[in-house]
């Protein structure tokens, strides 16, 4: 439901969403992702998943919606103490990748899954 009210909001600038110790899994960060998409003006997106049963397939629809916001200029995402991997982190990378405009980055991959690749992947991003 938030998903499809985020894609109605064309206009906004900014999103702030906390799922912090909720039973979120990939179905719900899948549709914030999809959502995302649709948010051509956005300036900075906060998103907190941490605790949560998010896994890579969250993660890359996340990356995924990162990658249309043109316009962003500060992106935070807490993804710590869930089951997100290399393939997830590479995902936020490749959509990181994308932002020219980008100011800002705060990212928390604590007790996940992501090593090395993952790391590099967002370093390269």
């Amino acid at each position: 439901a938030i998903g499809n009210g985020l894609q109605t909001l064309k206009q906004l600038q900014k999103v702030d969403l906390n799922f912090r110790y909720t039973k979120v899994y990939d179905a719900g960060a899948v549709a914030i992702g999809n959502g995302l998409q649709a948010l051509k003006q956005l300036q900075e997106v906060t998103l907190y998943f941490s605790y949560t049963k998010v896994t890579d397939d969250g993660a890359v629809a996340i990356g995924n919606g990162l990658q249309a916001l043109k316009q962003l200029q500060e992106v935070t995402l807490y993804f710590s103490y869930t089951k997100v991997t290399d393939d997830g982190a590479v995902a936020i990378g490749n959509g990181l990748q994308t932002l020219k405009q980008l100011q800002k980055v705060d990212l928390n991959f604590r007790y996940t899954k992501v090593y090395d690749a993952g790391a590099v992947a967002i370093g390269n991003g």
